[in-house]
């Protein structure tokens, strides 16, 4: 059986530094590269287990999400993997369901060193209370009640970017889509929205349901074309809300980008499938999912402190589903 020793013989390091590596300890990037290939050489495979037993961790963060049903939670699974492989620790995915499915329970009963969450709603106490033995780090809605470090798109400055695109092309009127109840999230994007187009120039709808979204933008089609007071573009803040627009948008007969006006947020394979091009504010996912991770070593290794959120910034991807407002037909 291979062990440390064989190591040792094949790199001539020191049986500490080589400990300190399989222990996702820092070693200098020349003694990192001589283990990595002495490893290869040998074949040798740390004992898990063992080595868990022994350090009281089980290398392992845990990775809890609602669903596995979008581009987002399966990209912060990707992201998160690939950073904590890095160092030797790999990651245990679960879906919380439902508040019976005792999802945070299961992920204590496995031992994990640490979870990184998109907490739903009816796991916030689970997860304050496992904020007590083990970190904790949140992502894409600030869930109150938990008072953890978190990393979180800046919705606001996404609701004022989607706003200024809109008002570059000569918009000052647009319906704002919002589900009920809307998540932090959503809601500051539509508080960011109207505070950058300002007030007076939006016309904002009654919250809508994410199953309602595609009937409620065919039932205010009709006015884009209308007063010219009436809104000239439709602004939908989450993925659901964007293909719920573009379905009622296709049905209507309409044509996207000539007589309505649309930017929609995330889905940019749903974006470039669309024709024109829809018009998309983008969250910056894997680097989300990566500064979470880097997070979480970083409490991992004992830099506790009060909890820090970390904001990161949108991005436009500019297709052609906007128009000019003078580029507008009417009837």
């Amino acid at each position: 059986m291979v062990s440390y020793k064989d190591i040792q013989l094949t790199t001539g390091l020191s049986l500490a530094t080589i400990s300190k590596y399989f222990n996702g300890g820092n070693v200098r990037p020349a003694n990192r590269e001589a283990i990595d290939a002495a490893v290869a050489i040998h074949g040798y495979r740390p004992n898990a287990i063992a080595r868990g037993l022994r350090s009281g961790k089980s290398r392992t963060v845990g990775v809890l999400l609602p669903a596995l049903d979008n581009d987002f939670h399966l990209t912060i699974i990707a992201s998160v993997e690939q950073r904590l492989r890095e160092v030797n620790i790999g990651v245990v995915v679960a879906t919380s369901p439902s508040a019976d499915a005792a999802t945070v329970d299961l992920l204590l009963g496995r031992r994990v060193d640490g979870i990184v969450a998109v907490p739903s709603p009816h796991d916030v106490d689970a997860l304050s209370r496992a904020a007590g033995e083990i970190p904790v780090v949140a992502l894409d809605w600030r869930a109150p009640g938990l008072d953890v470090d978190g990393v979180f798109l800046d919705n606001r400055a996404a609701g004022q970017l989607a706003a200024r695109h809109l008002r570059s092309h000569g918009h000052t009127a647009a319906l704002v889509l919002s589900p009920e109840p809307p998540l932090s999230s959503v809601a500051a994007r539509v508080d960011g929205f109207l505070a950058e187009l300002g007030p007076g120039g939006v016309s904002l709808a009654a919250p809508l349901s994410v199953d309602g979204a595609r009937d409620a933008v065919a039932s205010v089609l009709a006015s884009v074309l209308g007063p010219t007071d009436a809104p000239t573009a439709f602004f939908a803040p989450n993925y659901e809300l964007t293909l719920g627009a573009l379905i009622a948008i296709n049905e209507s007969g309409r044509i996207l980008g000539r007589d309505v006006s649309l930017i929609g947020f995330d889905g940019t394979d749903l974006a470039r499938a669309s024709r024109p091009r829809l018009t998309i504010i983008e969250q910056p996912m894997r680097e989300i999912a990566e500064e979470a991770a880097r997070t979480v070593l970083d409490l991992l290794q004992g830099e506790r402190a009060p909890a820090r959120e970390r904001l990161l910034a949108p991005r436009l991807n500019a297709g052609a589903s906007v128009a000019r407002v003078t580029d507008t037909v009417t009837d």
